[in-house]
């Protein structure tokens, strides 16, 4: 399995890695991207199998970011990791085809709640 941590904070792309392997995904491959037009270069070479992504970053957002990889990749599970908690923002984020929604802050517990129905380590 091969996960995408895209958000434009080096030290938030690390405190997600660690969840994810303090969650169990310790034989998962973990590709970082500082934000979306890395993140596209990345699920363009090929090979990712879910994307978790932040909402605010500059230049381009989390969510115009999944609305173009859900039109190049409809099938890629993308997870939004975020502060953001508004019913209407949530409701933003499903909109644009995130499969799924973590709160930050949050326990490695969350991610494997919410990722385990979306992957098959």
């Amino acid at each position: 399995m091969k996960i995408l941590v895209v958000d434009d904070s080096a030290t938030m792309r690390m405190i997600v890695i660690k969840s994810l392997r303090q969650a169990g995904f310790v034989n998962a491959e973990v590709v970082e991207a500082g934000g979306a037009k890395e993140a596209l270069q990345k699920l363009a070479a090929g090979g990712i199998d879910l994307m978790l992504c932040d909402v605010n970053m500059p230049e381009i957002t989390g969510i115009e970011l999944v609305k173009v990889v859900k039109m190049k990749m409809a099938g890629l599970p993308v997870v939004m990791i975020t502060t953001e908690s508004s019913p209407e923002m949530k409701q933003k984020m499903l909109e644009a085809g995130a499969a799924g929604i973590i709160t930050k802050p949050f326990p490695p517990q969350e991610l494997t709640k919410v990722l385990a129905p979306l992957v098959k380590e």
